[in-house]
């Protein structure tokens, strides 16, 4: 009995807070602590340090709960700049909020980020631009797969 109540106990701990992902080509979707991200990595860099692109999307958080969050050898872009998101030639200015994340929390925010997840679902290439010029491109074998085809709720859709 005491087994049994002790396995329970650990069950309901430990596995809400479990991640659990799946890869397709060169992207991958998980779950943790109600998010669910999708994400691809560049490991190469001049410091044999990769660059992530990750897409966090939650449905009911109205603050930093849906954004992109992308680091280029390890670094985040500046808070307060802008980065240029290049997919298929086309070049997107998207600014960088104050934790240094791509967020969906106004109106011209909520429809950019509309925009690049049906973008990332049809592009061929990827790559990014930060202010200071560092650059890493990003395969989106397998995001078209990966990412639905409905988006996820923006901040500002929650919101209003």
């Amino acid at each position: 009995m005491k087994k049994s109540i002790a396995i329970a106990l650990i069950v309901t701990v430990f596995l809400p807070n479990i991640a659990f992902s799946k890869t397709v080509g060169k992207w991958n979707s998980g779950t943790v602590g109600g998010f669910t991200r999708y994400w691809t990595t560049n490991n190469v860099g001049s410091n044999n340090v990769g660059s992530n692109f990750v897409v966090w999307c939650h449905p009911k958080r109205k603050i930093n709960g849906t954004l992109l969050h992308i680091e280029i050898e390890g670094k985040a872009p500046p808070p307060g700049t802008r980065i240029k998101l290049i997919l298929d030639q086309e070049i997107l200015d998207l600014p960088v909020n104050k934790q240094g994340y791509i967020d969906s929390g106004c109106a011209t925010c909520a429809d950019s980020f509309d925009y690049v997840w049906h973008k990332l679902r049809s592009s061929q290439t990827m790559a990014v631009k930060f202010k200071d010029n560092s650059y890493a491109g990003f395969s989106l074998k397998g995001a078209q797969k990966i990412l639905p085809g409905s988006v996820c709720p923006t901040d500002w859709e929650k919101k209003n």
